[in-house]
Formats: C-alpha cells, structure tokens, sequence
C-alpha cells in the first residue's frame, strides 16, 4: 500500500466527522478543550462555507441550499428568516472563538453531576507522548454493593473533543446503580492509527486496577461512543484479544481491555464502504488500512452485546454503516439491536432523550447487571 496516500484519504473521513463534531458542540455548549499538543480544528470562512453552499451565488446560504447537520444552519441562522447571511455567519463564528477561548480557561469543566453523585475529575491513566491522558469518574456516593462500570469515549472526528462531553443518558444512571467514567485519548487523528484504540484500551485496564478504590465492579465493565467515539467503542468491543491492537498504554498489562457490552451512536464501522462515497478510495490504494481500522474487520464469537442508534438522515456517517455492523454481529450469532431513528442528522437530542436513556438503562441493565455472566 502507498504509505503516504494512505493517511491522506483516511483524512477525509476524519475532516467530515470534525466538521459535525465543531457544529454539535456550538450549538449545544460551549467548544470542549482538547488535549494538549493537539491543536484546534480550524473554523471555516464564510467564503468557504458559501463556496460549498451557495448554488446560486446570491451571497446568502438558504436553508434548501445548506447540505449539512441542521444544528450548524441554525445557530448560523440567527434571525431565523431561511438565509445565512455573511453577517449572520461572521457573528455564529465568533461566538464559537469566543466560547473556545473561555472553555480553555477551564481545563476541569465538566458535566456537573446528579445529584448524589460524585465527580472525581482529570484522573490520569497514563502519560504517552508527553501528553497525560485523563479521565473523569462519577461514582454514586450510596450504593448496596459494587456497581457496573459505564464507559463513555468521545466523537470528534478522531482529532477534538473532550471527555467532558460525557453522553447524558449513561451520566443519568449514575443514579440508577451504575459507576461512569469518561475519557481522553489522543486526537492525533485516524491516519496514527492505532494510537486511539491503544488508549482506549489502557484506559479499560486502568479502571479494572482501581475498582477497589473508587467502589465499581470491575467484572461488569459496558462502554458507548458517539460518531468517532462510535468507531472507537465498536473496535474495542470487536478486537478484545488482538494483540496487535492492545498496545501498551498505561501498563497494566496482567488486566484485560475486553468489555462485556457496547453502545454505539452513529459509528463508523467499515470504512472500506467510505469508498462507494468518495472516488478516492476507487483507486484501491487504502483498502488495506481501511480494513485493519474497521471494527467488522475483528468480529468473532464471544464479542460483547451491541446496541445502535442511528439517524436515517445523517449525511456524514450513512445509515448502511449502522445497518452493516448490525447485520454482520447476527450472521455470526451475536447479539446486537438496531434503532433507526427517523428524520434525525449526525447526533442531537433525539439521541439522549427519555426513550433512548429507557433504551440503553435496559440494555445495559440486561448485560451488566449482577446476574449477567462474568468475562
């Protein structure tokens, strides 16, 4: 394979998914800091937006025009009338600056937790790189006997995000009986792959060795992930025993990274199918890395239970993604459920809502609980 057209092409998934990830956390909250010695992700022109938006060349974006997540229109358009103006997106842009400025002031910001619950924050497991890898637990502060652990690892497009975006349903059941933890990793984006997957999986290893300490049952360890962090967690749950993707992050290495359950919104899980959406990969020359970064490519008997919510709208990780990881875990007796739902783009509310949050307590409550098997 061509080493150096290899990492460029998976740059073109990585840009698509940080594009979403800029609008997602703009329109909902203030831009979460990334890690150190990783940069920002820079914002685009309006001259860049138009050039892609703009059809007619009027100098205003409607919305019939727009072809991304509808949260980005939205916050763009700030008077509400159809039409992004450049005024409009000048000022949507500098408020996110602004935001971004202020959040990295911040660097122990957070979810604050429920209440009951404590935040233990910025708990390092590892230092890789010169960078210290970080995670936040939220225990609950009266439990009968030890909880399940739930792991969240952020989206972003493999290059920004934050734990601090903890997703909200798994947050909630901290008071319901579960431990949660949410974690950093390296945003070095896909190309440095394994990188990710290896922090990933030395953040599982570090968890099973404090279990006595912060009061969670390390036998009982469910983990989720949105859009990157979808990938991510679709990985972890398939290659659980592949050594080649263990590494040696953190240590640890006498716990195992396997976890007993994955819930997985809107991740990509076979980015050899990237190629039917961008002629790039017609030329053949990233099917090998494709493949080795893809979670289909590791699924085998014993993978943990899966759980997929998608939106059948959503233009930057296609719906056949969601429904291809689906199908494969039951051709090979797996067991997975597929939620589509309908008239939902990349992320939103919809997917932490009252039904979903039922959704993922039951799933989680099914697998994880104390008469579930142990690993």
């Amino acid at each position: 394979m061509n080493r150096t057209f290899g990492p460029v092409i998976l740059a073109v998934v990585t840009a698509v998914l940080t594009a979403t990830a800029v609008a997602e956390q703009a329109a909902t909250r203030p831009a979460q800091p990334t890690a150190a010695k990783t940069g920002q992700v820079a914002i685009p022109t309006f001259e860049q937006f138009a050039r892609r938006h703009d059809r007619d060349k009027d100098g205003d974006v409607t919305r019939d025009e727009y072809q991304g997540p509808a949260r980005l229109f939205r916050l763009a358009n700030r008077y509400g009338d159809g039409a992004v103006t450049k005024a409009e997106y000048t000022a949507a842009t500098d408020r996110i600056k602004k935001a971004r400025q202020g959040s990295a002031k911040r660097p122990g910001w957070g979810r604050k937790p429920p209440a009951g619950v404590k935040a233990i924050r910025n708990v390092e497991y590892a230092k890789v790189d010169g960078l210290s890898l970080k995670l936040d637990l939220y225990i609950p502060e009266k439990s009968d006997a030890k909880c399940p652990l739930l792991v969240w690892i952020h989206g972003g497009g493999w290059t920004k995000g934050s734990k601090n975006g903890v997703n909200a349903s798994m947050l909630s059941l901290t008071q319901q009986g579960y431990a949660v933890a949410s974690i950093d990793y390296r945003l070095t984006g896909l190309h440095s792959h394994p990188k990710q997957i290896h922090d990933c999986k030395g953040a599982i290893r570090f968890l099973r060795t404090k279990a006595d300490k912060y009061g969670y049952d390390a036998t009982r360890i469910g983990a989720g992930g949105g859009s990157a962090g979808g990938h991510l967690v679709l990985l972890l749950g398939t290659s659980g025993g592949v050594k080649k993707l263990e590494g040696t992050v953190g240590g640890n290495l006498d716990q195992s990274s396997k976890i007993q359950a994955v819930l997985d919104l809107y991740g990509p899980s076979d980015l050899t199918l990237f190629g039917k959406r961008n002629r790039h990969f017609a030329q053949g020359m990233l099917a090998e890395m494709a493949k080795v970064v893809s979670p289909v490519t590791y699924i085998s008997n014993g993978d943990p239970p899966l759980l997929i919510f998608q939106g059948d709208r959503d233009p930057l990780v296609p719906m056949v993604q969601s429904e291809h990881m689906h199908k494969l875990y039951q051709k090979a007796g797996l067991k997975s459920s597929l939620h589509i739902i309908k008239g939902t783009s990349h992320g939103g509310r919809q997917f932490t809502d009252t039904t979903r949050t039922a959704l993922v307590k039951a799933f989680f409550d099914k697998h994880i609980r104390p008469n579930a098997a142990k690993p």
